[in-house]
């Protein structure tokens, strides 16, 4: 009973989308303001009816109901409470199902805390959202309903995916899917500018928050899935250019380009249409995305087996694109330049354009590299497989170029090619990122790297790092110090935005300087029986034979080690096999131990399953992967802080801010 009013409720959300698209759309044509008020409740209404199924929905979790296919497929009698909650979004139907409540949540709080100064726009608005959510609606209660009921109810269920009852994992799909909805309120901004013929600053302050809150639920939902790569697969590496993976970094690099354009639009009014297309193809891309990982058409551990839902997600995608076209060939002429000429020189905006060339080509070499595959085997009948050399032979170019635009682009100033105290600052950084790539170097051990180019490339990216930070924080100073006179209460309220982006590149430098560890980390595999001590590197290890003991659900056989550094006692650490009752394989549980500088990642390759007295070890020595989540952490934190802001920047020349009279009178019925 619960199960199918969980589906009406569905169902009859769907039915409200639809008629709040259509209503919404008139709305907009006839500019009636009663009808628009009609679609923003519907929309109110599908967000509380999605919400309701999902409740019943995770109900029926922890009721164990195994009358429904979804919660056999994913649940089982021993599955702990917490993962009996995050099998919600452990499959296609249900994370489907999840990715559609966000979307009717953001969408419904975006237009009850919308601005005023939008309002002769909101009806558009409110139609590009609601037509998303109508076809995710539509998709639940046809292709991917999750309550599809089974007779007769089984004693237990299949169980949960054990890679996936992973703390990480239980957090990663939600923050990705909030950053994918996130992206749609820009996108539905986009739309309505285009329908409306104008971008006004309203539209641009609105648009800012919501592309920056993108950006940092992006950044955590790809920081988490590393994270959980890294501890669970038992690899030692946390990104591996997975087609998966790619599919949510591209979003990543288009909502990281629209911020700088939208800056750009900010300060000089250039850009409205660069803006547009950049906030509709962050939006279309997290749905690529999601169309590889449920079209079976990419083999990852990330992604979902075929299903029928891939050729509908095809055919939306196609739908949206030709829309879109249509609308911006239609519309486009509207949106006006700014009414001042801009000669494109050497100047901060500039900087900022080539910023944005850097992101959406790397963009399109991952996009490249994630489709060829797929297109070649639709050609050729074989798939050519692209692995991780082809974008590492492109990925540190592009980042020494970020490298130094961060530098010189913060230096800058718009409208001019000239930089206060150039050569004053050049000394300072050239000079001072020297002793810093030395302490760098000596604590960070590069110069044990054993290949000369690897060592090479290290130093360089290290100094170039080094230099970039102290430009950085020259330009901090001279905004704090000299053109503040050293006010901080002023800096703070005055330049929240300025902030957030500083903390940001600081993250982004941070970032890469763990990258660069990839360029020395060092392993080997070591066989070692009970009661034997064995050296890697600096560390030894004694081992005393296998331990079984229960985690949960989950069964482990574990490695206890001592681990020593020298005559150092670093404590134990516990790699191990897991078991789950309702999977015959046997899962990697690592085991790591974190410095600032250096993980020890030790997995248990191989173990003697009948006395326990011997097991094989693949031990990693990984510098600086600490940075990486480090750097994360900056860029969340940047944009927080840029959120915060209260947008005090520079209207564009020719922006006009409109209201419902602007073209015709309110018709109030």
């Amino acid at each position: 009973m619960l199960a199918d009013l969980g589906f009406y409720c569905l169902f009859l959300a769907a039915l409200l989308a639809a008629y709040a698209t259509i209503a919404s759309i008139v709305s907009g044509i006839m500019r009636h303001r009663r009808l628009y008020r009609s679609a923003k409740n519907a929309t109110y209404f599908v967000a509380a009816l999605t919400l309701t199924a999902c409740l019943i929905l995770w109900f029926l979790f922890f009721q164990r109901d195994y009358t429904v296919a979804y919660i056999f497929k994913n649940s089982s009698n021993d599955l702990p409470s917490l993962y009996t909650l995050t099998a919600f979004w452990s499959s296609l139907e249900g994370s489907h199902t999840l990715w559609t409540l966000l979307l009717t949540i953001f969408a419904a709080f975006a237009l009850a805390t919308a601005s005023k100064d939008n309002e002769h726009i909101l009806p558009w608005v409110t139609a590009a959202l609601c037509s998303i959510i109508t076809w995710m609606l539509y998709m639940a209660v046809t292709h991917s309903d999750p309550f599809v009921r089974m007779f007769p109810p089984a004693p237990n269920g299949q169980g949960m995916n054990a890679l996936l009852q992973n703390p990480y994992m239980a957090i990663h799909p939600p923050t990705l899917f909030i950053g994918y909805t996130t992206l749609s309120i820009p996108f539905a901004y986009a739309i309505a500018a285009l329908c409306y013929g104008d971008v006004t600053e309203g539209w641009l302050r609105t648009t800012r928050r919501w592309s920056l809150a993108a950006f940092l639920f992006l950044s955590a939902g790809v920081w988490l899935g590393g994270r959980w790569a890294y501890v669970e697969l038992g690899w030692a590496g946390y990104w591996a250019w997975d087609p998966v993976e790619n599919s949510s970094f591209i979003p990543w690099l288009l909502a990281t380009a629209l911020l700088h354009s939208l800056l750009v639009q900010e300060k000089l009014g250039h850009l409205k249409r660069l803006t547009i297309v950049l906030a509709v193809t962050a939006f279309f891309m997290s749905f690529f995305g999601t169309f590889l990982t449920r079209s079976g058409i990419v083999s990852s551990v990330h992604s979902f087996a075929e299903s029928p839902i891939g050729p509908s997600y095809l055919k939306f995608l196609a739908a949206l694109l030709l829309g879109f076209s249509a609308i911006f060939a239609w519309r486009a002429h509207a949106i006006l330049p700014a009414s001042v000429e801009k000669a494109w020189g050497a100047s901060r905006e500039t900087m900022l354009i080539v910023t944005q060339f850097l992101l959406l080509t790397l963009a399109a070499i991952v996009v490249i590299g994630t489709l060829f595959p797929i297109i070649s085997e639709a050609v050729t009948g074989q798939r050519t497989s692209i692995q991780a050399p082809y974008f590492n032979a492109f990925a540190p170019w592009i980042g020494l170029g970020m490298i130094v635009l961060i530098a010189i682009g913060n230096l800058m100033r718009y409208q001019t090619s000239d930089i206060p105290d150039l050569r004053k600052t050049m000394i300072y950084s050239l000079l001072g990122a020297i002793p810093l790539t030395g302490i760098f170097s000596y604590f960070g051990e590069v110069l044990s790297t054993p290949k000369p180019f690897a060592l090479g490339a290290q130093l360089v990216g290290i100094y170039l790092c080094s230099w970039s930070f102290l430009c950085l924080t020259a330009d901090l100073h001279r905004r704090w110090i000299v053109d503040l006179k050293g006010n901080t209460k002023l800096l703070w309220h005055r330049n929240r935005a300025y902030l957030g982006a500083f903390v940001a590149h600081v993250g982004v430098l941070v970032a890469i300087l763990g990258f660069l560890g990839n360029y020395r980390g060092i392993h080997t595999d070591m066989t070692i029986s009970a009661g034997e001590t064995k050296t890697f590197q600096e560390f030894s290890f004694t081992f005393n034979g296998i331990t079984t003991r229960q985690d949960l659900n989950a069964t482990l056989f574990e490695a206890p080690l001592k681990v020593m550094r020298g005559n150092k006692d670093l404590g134990m650490l516990y790699p191990a096999k897991s078991k789950y009752p309702t999977k015959p394989e046997l899962l990697n549980e690592i085991g790591v131990r974190s410095s600032f500088w250096n993980d020890l990642y030790i997995v248990i390759a191989d173990f003697d399953k009948q006395t326990g007295k011997t097991v094989t070890l693949q031990v990693h020595k990984n510098p600086t992967v600490r940075l990486v989540w480090i750097s994360v952490f900056l860029l969340c934190i940047g944009s927080l802080i840029a959120i915060s802001d209260r947008f005090r920047g520079q209207r564009s020349r020719d922006v006009v801010a409109g209201d419902w009279q602007v073209e015709g009178a309110v018709h109030e019925k």
